[in-house]
């Protein structure tokens, strides 16, 4: 079993096959793993859920995120601000309160692409 982190997909083939032959990717409390489960979904158009839990602010120390307040760049070291942060990666994601207590914010994707549509509309 290989560690989920975007190089791996890259350089794994049987990771890569996976993620190409995947209708859905899903990361419940993925740790680590998490940001990379919504890059790469992005990277391939595969339709996402991620339920963040912990943030691993010294292991992701390059994240950061705009603060609207204070419009200024903040590194992300809270759970609310790396769902911020996922949120803020793309436009089309969504962000959800499940029904349950704890960390409970999902964010997700359809994997349906606004800009492919509006083409094939016009």
């Amino acid at each position: 079993v290989s560690p989920f982190y975007e190089e791996n997909v890259e350089s794994n083939e049987d990771l890569r096959d996976a993620v190409r032959n995947a209708r859905l990717l899903v990361g419940m409390h993925a740790d680590s793993a998490t940001e990379a489960i919504v890059n790469v979904a992005l990277k391939y158009e595969k339709p996402f859920c991620v339920v963040p839990c912990c943030v691993f602010p010294n292991l992701f120390h390059k994240r950061m995120l705009f603060d609207e307040d204070d419009q200024r760049w903040i590194p992300v070291r809270t759970h609310e601000q790396f769902c911020k942060y996922l949120a803020q990666k793309d436009e089309r994601f969504v962000t959800e309160i499940l029904p349950f207590e704890g960390m409970n914010v999902a964010i997700w994707w359809d994997g349906k692409n606004k800009k492919k549509e509006e083409e094939e509309i016009s």
